[in-house]
């Protein structure tokens, strides 16, 4: 295993090889996207480097696409000659156990963690976390996040554990890499099995496995306005609170503080918030022939593929420097002496744009003048669509545009400048940085647009699946929970014997995390935006500078 490279004062930086975990539908779909991209196997010409790539779900019917392309993946690598040993896929499709030995494990489970962590607490007033009368759904169905979570529990502490085997594979071919390495693990931040699955196996993966050495980044995306109620029925509120306790560094101390080490973050590379809001607009405003079903569903596909490849198109390029090197103003991949901790600032958005579709309000052939016109006007619908809440505010943004020569990228240049420059960028010592490219399709052009420095506080996803939060009763609050319930905590509930603290045990004892109710509900928002954070986290350091003391006259 080789750590990452990077000169401070140069910038000079070695390639890095990219793996990635998928996790649900959603996760598989940015897998195979990752397995399309001509980028990797150029990756994989390089001796050193290897590419790693796994599918988790419960049940097979959303990872077959994925596993074709690894098959094909494979036969591309021997047309150019490349061994086939430097690439690993594995798909893991859990099965939905029966109830009986589905509560056996549960009953089992102060066993395991003690095992795994010997700080554990043996509580003795542990119950199984699902309810006792709970009707289990079948693979393919909806899966709350709490019997995902007990699923894939199962999978990786009892009888023959799969998972933890599998997971151990990942990491042993991860090791291997005579190249510096970054792991992404992709799922769907809305909806049960990805979100629901994804706060245990990160922990396992990253600060198990592979010990915290090496950067995983959790990329996460949020529901678009078209997605099925499922995906917007409020689990998103408990989810983006339990990603917030590992990323927010003061929030993650109060989980540790109960809890020991092995909850600290695993995403140590950091985390990105994908926004598919854009796309899905920009695709449908004019797209409203055939059957309602059938045109919904095809939307949908189309924008999740399109979000997906371009992820990972940004993912792979130059052999993952500029990923390595988009994670470094939001405080990830540097030397822990340059790195100052944004706190509950720590998320940052991926928010794709895209301002034409093919065949849509513009058809090939029309004046270039129109084009422009209409790249002009989905510029404009950033805002309106970007995900955050009007007034939110960084210190640095990035993007990546890609649009066809003949369109003229110095002119969408100059006006998303302008626009992200006005809507976002604090006033005085901000970086706009940006890198035009050419796209290979001649009717589409996007952009992807990275804003470090968000909270949870600042989506407008976390608002509005509070309020459907709100209206579940307190068991089904319960089946959208998935982080520490093992451990007998409701994150997203109150304490019920620390006032003013977040986190109610399941068994009325003394179950908690060390941090605030009103944080965590959002009712008490972080500072406006990270420059005060940063700012405050360079004072304590100077506080510890030694006057250099004159020498005599």
């Amino acid at each position: 295993m080789a750590l990452s490279m990077y000169h401070s004062a140069t910038g000079a930086q070695s390639p890095h090889c990219i793996h990635v975990v998928g996790i649900g539908r959603t996760g598989a779909g940015y897998v195979d996207a990752l397995l399309r991209t001509g980028e990797i196997e150029d990756m994989l010409e390089d001796p050193r480097a290897r590419f790693t790539a796994m599918v988790v779900d419960i049940g097979e019917r959303d990872m077959q696409q994925a596993k074709d392309y690894a098959e094909g993946f494979h036969d591309r690598l021997k047309q150019r000659n490349i061994p086939s040993e430097r690439f690993q896929f594995q798909s893991i499709a859990l099965e939905v156990p029966n109830k009986d030995e589905l509560f056996a494990t549960l009953r089992r489970y102060r066993e395991f963690l003690k095992l795994e962590y010997p700080r554990y607490y043996w509580n003795p007033n542990y119950e199984p976390w699902l309810p006792s009368d709970i009707k289990l759904p079948k693979a393919g169905e909806h899966i709350p996040r709490a019997v995902a979570k007990a699923i894939y529990g199962k999978a990786y502490y009892d009888g023959d554990k799969p998972l933890d085997k599998e997971l151990a594979k990942f990491a042993a071919s991860v090791e291997q890499c005579g190249l510096p390495s970054i792991v992404l693990v992709c799922f769907s931040l809305a909806g049960g099995t990805g979100s629901g699955i994804v706060v245990d196996l990160a922990r396992h993966l990253s600060s198990v496995k592979l010990g915290r050495r090496i950067p995983v980044i959790g990329v996460g995306q949020l529901p678009n306005s078209g997605d099925p109620e499922m995906y917007t029925n409020g689990s998103l509120f408990p989810t983006l609170n339990e990603i917030d306790c590992m990323l927010d560094d003061d929030k993650n101390a109060g989980v540790t503080a109960v809890w020991g080490d092995l909850y600290r973050s695993p995403f140590t590379g950091g985390f990105f918030v994908v926004n598919p809001e854009h796309s899905w607009k920009r695709l449908t405003a004019y797209t409203n022939t055939g059957e309602k079903a059938v045109r919904d569903h095809i939307r949908q596909m189309v924008t999740n593929k399109f979000v997906a490849d371009s992820f990972m198109r940004f993912a792979a390029m130059d052999y993952g420097r500029v990923l390595f090197r988009a994670m470094r103003p939001a405080g990830f991949t540097g030397a822990p002496h340059e790195t100052i901790s944004g706190k509950s600032r720590n998320w940052t958005l991926f928010n794709l744009a895209k301002f034409t579709h093919p065949g849509v309000q513009v058809l090939p052939g029309e004046a270039i003048s129109k084009w422009r016109t209409v790249i002009n006007e989905w510029i404009d619908h950033i805002p309106a669509w970007s995900g955050l809440k009007p007034g939110f505010k960084t210190d640095y943004i990035e993007y990546h545009s890609h649009s066809p020569r003949e369109l003229g990228p110095d002119q969408l240049h100059k006006k998303l400048s302008e626009k992200l420059t006005s809507e976002y960028l604090l006033p005085n010592e901000s970086t706009l940085e940006t890198f035009d490219h050419e796209f290979f399709d001649h009717l589409t052009a996007y952009a992807d647009i990275i804003m470090p420095g968000v909270a949870k506080t600042d989506l407008q996803a976390f608002w509005r699946s509070r309020e459907s939060y709100d209206k579940h009763s307190w068991e089904e609050k319960l089946l959208l929970h998935s982080w520490i319930l093992d451990l007998g905590v409701m994150m997203s509930e109150p304490a019920i014997r620390f006032q003013g603290m977040a986190g109610e045990c399941l068994w009325g004892c003394a179950c908690w995390v060390v941090v605030p109710y009103d944080q965590m509900r959002g009712d008490a928002l972080p500072p406006p935006n990270r420059k005060e954070i940063l700012e405050k986290g360079i004072a304590m350091m100077t506080k510890t500078v030694v006057q250099t003391p004159r020498p005599a006259a």
